[in-house]
Order: C-alpha cells, then structure tokens, then sequence
C-alpha cells in the first residue's frame, strides 16, 4: 500500500514538473545549428526560450515544427539573434500557446500569416530598427495585441497585417520614421498621407479624420463596432476595399465632398446605416459596396452624373435572398434635378423606386 502511496505522489511530482515553466537559453556558433543545441528530450519541457548567436531560417523552421509539436513553447526571446532576416511564411501560424516573442534586430521582413491565429500572443517586441516590411496578415487574429510599437524603418506594411487583432487599441511610431506616424494611436503613412489602421479596440463613438488625410486604406476601419459617427474631410480622395466593413455601429456616413472613388465592399455589413450621402466628384464605385446594409432607407447623391461601376457586384442591391441589401422600394434616392433623368436611365441606379430631384444648395 505504502509502495502504492509513494509511486503515485512520484507520478504526481513528475507530472507538476513538466507542466511548470522551464527556461533555457542557448548559443549557436552558425546558423541552422539550432536542432544540435535542443535535443529531443528537451524539447516538450521548454516554455521559455532565449536564443543567442547566428540564425538562419532553417532555424526558424526547426523551431517552428518543435514549438506546433509540442505546443509548450510560451515565450520564445530572439532579440539577441544575429544574421536572421526572415521571419517566413506561415512560420508560427496557429500557435497556441506562444505568449511573448521577441525579434532580432537583424529581421528585415516579416512574411505571409507568419503569427496569424496566435491567438494567446499578448506581447511582441519588434526590432527598434531594421524592420522594413510587414506582410499580409502576419499577425491576423492576434486578439490579446494591446498595443505595438513600429520601429521607424518598416516602410511596407500589408494593410490586413493586423486585421482581426480585436483587442489592438494603439500604435507607436519610433522617432525618425519617414514612412508612417501614429496621430493618436492611429497608424498613418506620412508621404501619401493614407490613414493605414484605426485600431479594433478603441471605444470612442466618434473619430474626426484629420484634415490632410488623402487616402482611407484597405480595410482602415474594418470591424470596428463601437463606431458611430465619423467626420471626414474633404482631403480625402479615395475610399479602399473593405475601409468600413462590419462597422456595425455607423449610422449615417457624409462621404467626403472630394472623394472620387470607393472601393470594393467598403460599406459592406454596416447593418446600422440610415443614412448616406455621396459627394458630388464621386465617379467610381466598387463592387458591392454596400452589401449587407439592410438599413438604408435614405440615399443623397450630390453629383448630377451617376457614378459608373462594374457589373461583376451591384454597389446597392444583392439577387441572393439569403443576403440583405438596399431595399430598391424602401430607400429614398435624392439626386441633383440637373441630372434626374440620367438617375432614371442608369444602370443600377434607376432600380430605386423612389428617385427625388432637389436643388443644389439646398
């Protein structure tokens, strides 16, 4: 019995250790040398892992394939690494249990979903320079990201890179970035002047764009509910893909008076749209731009010429009955009386039932 006892508390010890924190640091002397330093026995046991010396991306492959096998890795610290540039494709994607990382100030370029669905990553300490591009979704669906600092040589950064973060509520900017500035937590590109990224998580209901804002990127707005009301200036120009998309919580937009396009689905899911007037140099409009928006009982365009689209996906209305749109006999269409009879003629447009003249100026 007492054999019994004591084989079963063992096994109980055994079983706290390796579920305990267990840290190890290691040096390389060259690079995609990693493997010979982390045998095989250690490699379920390590949560917390600093790594010093050369590496090279045969090394990040190799950690990679340990940390999804094992998913104990909680904490991995590069940040005294040398010789890697690459952090690649996918190299993370889907790790669980990572918590922390910390990159080398040798990364250059941070590739394709290389954190995507890191869903528990809380803490990223990018490179304080260096770092030059950022790509498509590389940290998508990161939902514990706070906040993040970009180092000030990224120069290119993927405009969904951070789409999904759900608790991102500001970015910094390093001192002496020519490329991009953080006015509020907000992330912007200074030389073509295109607000990149409002912050998921940010819970103001109303956002003025500054004035001087040219371009609103792919995906800027995207998912950002607590949204109600934003003011846009009449710098702005362009509206991207998916600027707006599922921003729930908008109810009337005043697109800017000198916007000339709006991109593909950049209203689609605002579900709480009333209201939405459109500006006057408005010339193109993107494919199902306001799909999914249920609610928009009211539609005021300020230019006597109809704004042209293509016929790939009507901007207003969906054939698909399993997918809300405008309602052709609920929304009011309110045109200039100078161009009444082009409305009433234009593909698309003159599928409004109720199509108003009013006076310009008034």
């Amino acid at each position: 019995m007492m054999k019994k006892f004591i084989f079963t508390v063992c096994s109980l010890l055994t079983a706290t250790l390796l579920m305990a924190q267990v840290s190890k640091e290691v040096t390389t002397t060259a690079p995609n040398t990693l493997k010979t330093q982390l045998p095989m026995p250690v490699w379920g046991t390590i949560t917390n892992l600093k790594i010093n010396g050369p590496l090279g991306e045969g090394d990040i492959l190799f950690l990679s394939n340990v940390a999804k096998a094992t998913s104990t890795l909680s904490e991995l610290d590069m940040s005294n690494a040398t010789d890697l540039m690459l952090i690649g494709k996918n190299s993370f994607n889907g790790l669980k249990s990572l918590k922390s990382i910390s990159l080398p100030a040798s990364v250059n370029t941070i590739e394709e979903k290389a954190f995507m669905d890191c869903s528990n990553l809380s803490t990223v300490n990018l490179p304080a320079s260096g770092l030059t591009t950022i790509g498509n979704r590389a940290f998508a669906n990161d939902t514990l990201i706070s906040s993040l600092t970009l180092p000030a040589t990224l120069g290119s950064i993927d405009p969904v890179a951070f789409n999904g973060c759900s608790h991102l509520y500001e970015f910094s900017v390093a001192a002496g970035s020519s490329y991009l500035s953080a006015i509020g937590g907000v992330l912007y590109t200074k030389e073509d002047q295109t607000l990149v990224c409002y912050p998921m998580a940010r819970t103001e209901e109303n956002y003025s764009i500054p004035e001087g804002t040219v371009h609103i990127g792919e995906n800027a707005f995207s998912d950002c509910k607590a949204l109600k009301m934003i003011e846009m200036p009449a710098s702005v120009k362009t509206i991207g893909k998916k600027s707006f998309e599922n921003c729930s919580g908008l109810s009337n937009m005043i697109v800017g008076d000198n916007v000339t396009t709006i991109g593909d689905y950049a209203f689609s899911g605002c579900k709480g749209l009333t209201a939405v007037v459109l500006s006057y140099r408005l010339k193109t409009l993107g494919d199902g731009v306001f799909l999914n928006c249920c609610n928009i009982t009211s539609l005021r365009c300020e230019g006597s010429i109809p704004a042209t689209y293509s016929s790939l996906v009507n901007p207003f209305f969906s054939d698909d009955p399993t997918i809300c749109s405008i309602k052709p006999d609920l929304c009011v269409l309110s045109v200039p009386n100078t161009g009444l009879a082009k409305y009433k003629t234009a593909e698309g447009w003159k599928s409004f039932t109720n199509i108003e003249g009013f006076q310009v100026g008034k």
